[in-house]
């Protein structure tokens, strides 16, 4: 099957082979151990489901996005499991987004093609007009492979902390007494890892391949992998003595990619919008997505209530709304009566293209009425409970009006972009050397120069921050800069772990708006509070997995 860039085709089992036992296979259980040695389409097809096991959050959790339990959303449905994660009432017995399982599978089916998949010739196919096509892309596969398998294990370790390493493949005896290794250690092995693959891993596979697969792993897939890794290495969780030698390390993992974006292909998009529509494959800025083929479920669970087809599910609050800046730079501030009489004129401009907000014509010609009684408001049943809808990702082409068949589009989770990678570099770069303009001959770019790098393409034109903030000051520009620029890409649940600055996230804030006449007018309230504890910093490990295995070890608290 040919993809298109940088997403995943998805066979219809991810276990295709994972249940089968190799070694007693017959032809009505897929394919046996040595049928796959002798066919490079079967060993392709192998392949393919190990990256099946890539994930996305297109309402993920219970129909619900991961951002939802975070100070950024709130889902509006009590019974989503979701809730489980804000209200105190998931445990060890009671797990939520627990992929445990799930990845240990995708490394142990990785760590089967690592032992019994490489180094094949597939001699009997020598004479095929596509063999020496099959073996270029064959070549590849044990690295994409390897690449996967860090990427299973850093999903893993930034759940659970201390987990066992696991490079071979163990009988179910073997890994029941395997022994937890230490996150720092878990983390180490993912940087060399991606540091090794990232040699032979090719740039594209526009040139050199028959088919053009771009959803596969790039040297920029695994390059944007260890920047994550080495910043999450740095940060306050993971390195509680503040080692600034990691920070170095985490800005020269960032710095590999920014010295040398053009030749890998990763350049800023001018268009904010084009990272998140239906071709959102195509941008030189993605620079790796998971498709989950053409759908309109993400438009019919966020289109406002009121809007045929519209179902509500993930809400922006006020806490993410007042995060973006006005236009000319300034911050938001509901103490300014002039902004609280209109709060969302002049503002940055890509808050327009993540949050739906009263009065704005959404998802057509028709403005949205949030306002008490509105048509999109509450009493009706399950209208937003923060005055704002979700924007970012959901498609306006897709309409559900009576009459109309609904269009179903192409969507594709971003997994890495460019901006992320400048603002990792940003922060690793303050961190290790405490100057907002430090350079050196590695990191040739300042952490000031690649936070407005971001701020600056042309669709956002956002004001340089000047180059006089202290340390202090530009951290927390950094940090809301990193709000605004991936807000419901995946990445606020997991800062505030990573910057242990999850009491940030305690008070859940709406705007209440009401109306009299033709005057509208807006109040800030707060809308819950949430108990914060430090067990949160760690997901539970569930007791059946402590069962089958005494020698893990719970997570403080849980």
């Amino acid at each position: 099957m040919k993809l298109i860039k940088n997403y995943f085709i998805l066979f219809l089992s991810l276990s295709l082979f994972a249940a089968c036992d190799f070694m007693d296979c017959d032809e009505s259980d897929n394919y046996s151990l040595d049928q796959i040695k002798g066919n490079y389409n079967h060993v392709k097809q192998y392949v393919t489901n190990v990256y099946g096991y890539v994930t996305h959050d297109f309402l993920n959790t219970d129909g619900a996005m991961q951002d939802a339990a975070t100070d950024d959303a709130i889902h509006v449905y009590e019974g989503s499991n979701i809730q489980r994660f804000v209200n105190g009432t998931w445990s060890p017995t009671y797990t939520i987004d627990d992929l445990y399982g799930y990845y240990y599978r995708g490394i142990y089916d990785a760590n089967f093609y690592l032992e019994n998949l490489c180094g094949l010739t597939f001699d009997e196919w020598k004479y095929n007009i596509d063999y020496a096509d099959w073996m270029k892309a064959y070549v590849v596969h044990e690295d994409e492979v390897r690449y996967l398998r860090a990427y299973f294990y850093f999903e893993l370790v930034k759940r659970y902390q201390n987990i066992p390493l696991i490079t071979k493949t163990l009988t179910d005896n073997e890994a029941n007494e395997v022994q937890p290794t230490s996150a720092t250690e878990i983390l180490n092995f993912i940087i060399a890892e991606c540091t090794d693959v990232a040699k032979r891993l090719p740039l594209t596979y526009v040139k050199g391949f028959k088919s053009d697969e771009k959803g596969r792993a790039t040297k920029a897939v695994a390059l944007a992998l260890k920047a994550r890794a080495t910043l999450y290495a740095a940060s306050p969780l993971f390195n509680p003595s503040n080692d600034k030698n990691k920070w170095i390390i985490a800005a020269e993992a960032a710095a590999e990619i920014i010295n040398d974006n053009t030749t890998l292909g990763c350049v800023l998009d001018g268009s904010f919008s084009n990272l998140f529509g239906a071709e959102n494959y195509k941008s030189s800025e993605n620079i790796w997505v998971r498709s989950i083929g053409v759908s309109n479920t993400f438009e019919s669970g966020n289109f406002p209530m009121g809007v045929a087809g519209g179902g509500t599910s993930t809400c922006p609050t006020e806490n993410l709304a007042s995060a973006f800046e006005m236009v000319d730079g300034s911050l938001f501030d509901w103490n300014e009566e002039e902004m609280r009489k209109n709060p969302y004129a002049n503002r940055d401009p890509r808050f327009y293209l993540t949050i739906v907000h009263n009065g704005m014509k959404w998802p057509k010609n028709v403005a949205i009425e949030v306002w008490e009684g509105g048509a999109n408001a509450l009493p009706l049943p399950n209208a937003t409970v923060t005055g704002y809808y979700l924007r970012k990702y959901v498609n306006n082409n897709v309409s559900f009006e009576s009459g109309q068949t609904p269009a179903t589009l192409q969507h594709s989770w971003i997994l890495f972009r460019y901006a992320e990678v400048l603002l990792n570099y940003a922060e690793a770069m303050v961190n290790a050397y405490g100057d907002i303009n430090y350079t050196t001959p590695v990191c040739k770019m300042s952490a000031l120069d690649a936070v407005n790098a971001v701020r600056g393409r042309n669709s956002v034109k956002m004001p340089v921050l000047p180059n006089t903030l202290s340390v202090e000051e530009f951290m927390k520009r950094l940090k809301n800069e990193r709000r605004v620029e991936l807000a419901f890409e995946g990445h606020r649940f997991w800062d505030l772990r990573r910057w242990k600055e999850l009491d940030a996230s305690k008070d859940i804030y709406a705007v209440k708006i009401t109306k009299e006449g033709a005057a509208v007018h807006y109040e800030k309230v707060l809308l819950e509070s949430r108990k914060i504890e430090d067990k949160l910093y760690f997901y539970p490990i569930a007791n059946s997995e402590l069962f089958k295995n005494g020698h893990l070890k719970q997570n403080t608290g849980w």
